[in-house]
């Protein structure tokens, strides 16, 4: 296996883990870790009166994968008890087609869903693949797992198609996703541009952004009528920058862009930028934020028509649209000063904050 020195973790409830490599030692601790797992969910291969190996049998299995250099078999650990998990395997190391591509298989214990613990296992993942020249890692996720798939996309995987009636359960059939992660030539990465105004730089975020862009997020105004909740602290800002913003850079694609004025370009007070609505139809969308104090000054839109006329030109869009809440007169009136034409309203069209929303559709077309 492949030697992982232990790692402290603070997770988001402020409890200490260690990460480790699962020892021979382990294997007691193992065994109750996967007997609990199918009591939390169905998502894994794991299932309620499942007929688990012996103490001996598995502590051969972890002794064989702590002998093998291309496993990384790593257990998250709340003392000396395992509360994540994640199996990492080149099954064709041996054949020359396909050496290039690994497999991986992850379970974490309920009561620390949504505390970093997936998202930590699957950076030791990245760092452990990238060292033995993986260019693809791959893995198949159930549709309903809506919680691991939103993991699994923010971390660099896509969907690259759907296996039907994979699973029965409980008399029900289920479908599963397969997702990929492939690695980029570093050389040939896509680089996010830099924009300019009259008043303005637009560019790329940077993790040293977090405690800006934390400052205005965390603020019930600003996210009023967005689809995103405030930012608890400087981690959930730091998290929106990693996951999010650079899952996209990674994709080629300008979303978002920070906003600086140019007389203070470290300071980023909003975001702006545009992802891709239907590529097939050459169509992105537009998506922007800022800071109350900015509010009425018309930067949002001197930045939203710099981020249009960019992608206009770099992809050779037909159409760029936005969406807003129908009560979030604000940001319509921006989409109305930079040109784009109201095209409807399609009622009661998502269900957020435990009310339904009718949203404003404006587009400009190319």
């Amino acid at each position: 296996m492949a030697t992982l020195e232990p790692q402290k973790f603070v997770a988001r409830n402020g409890r200490e883990l260690v990460f480790r490599n699962l020892a021979p030692d382990d294997a007691e601790s193992f065994l109750k870790f996967r007997s609990q797992v199918p009591n939390d969910s169905t998502h894994t291969m794991q299932y309620v009166g499942m007929t688990f190996p012996s103490l001996e049998e598995t502590t051969k299995s972890l002794k064989f994968r702590q002998e093998d250099n291309l496993i990384l078999n790593i257990g998250a650990f709340d003392g000396s008890k395992v509360v994540g998990y994640l199996n990492f395997r080149v099954p064709f190391h041996d054949h020359p087609w396909v050496n290039h591509l690994a497999q991986f298989g992850m379970m974490v214990l309920k009561e620390w869903w949504g505390q970093g613990v997936g998202k930590k296992l699957l950076e030791l993942q990245d760092t452990h693949a990238k060292a033995l020249g993986i260019q693809r890692i791959e893995a198949m996720v159930r549709v309903n797992n809506e919680r691991g798939v939103t993991l699994y996309e923010r971390n660099g995987f896509e969907i690259e198609g759907t296996r039907k009636k994979a699973a029965k359960i409980d008399g029900n059939f289920v479908d599963e996703y397969f997702i990929a992660k492939v690695f980029s030539d570093e050389s040939r990465q896509w680089t996010p541009p830099i924009l300019e105004t009259e008043r303005l730089i637009l560019r790329p975020l940077k993790l040293e952004d977090a405690e800006a862009i934390f400052e205005y997020a965390q603020n019930a105004n600003v996210t009023k009528y967005t689809m995103w909740e405030p930012h608890k602290s400087v981690n959930d800002s730091l998290d929106y920058i990693k996951d999010y913003a650079f899952n996209y850079y990674r994709k080629g694609v300008p979303e978002p862009l920070g906003i600086t004025f140019k007389k203070a370009p470290n300071k980023v007070i909003g975001t702006v930028g545009c992802f891709w609505a239907k590529r097939a139809s050459r169509g992105m969308e537009l998506a922007y934020a800022i800071s109350e104090e900015h509010w009425g000054k018309g930067i949002v839109a001197e930045a939203s028509l710099a981020v249009m006329n960019y992608c206009f030109k770099e992809f050779q869009l037909k159409r760029i649209q936005a969406h807003c809440k129908a009560d979030n007169r604000a940001s319509a009136r921006v989409m109305e000063k930079i040109g784009m034409s109201f095209e409807g309203t399609v009622r009661s069209s998502i269900f957020h904050r435990n009310q339904f929303w009718d949203m404003h559709c404006y587009a400009k077309v190319n």
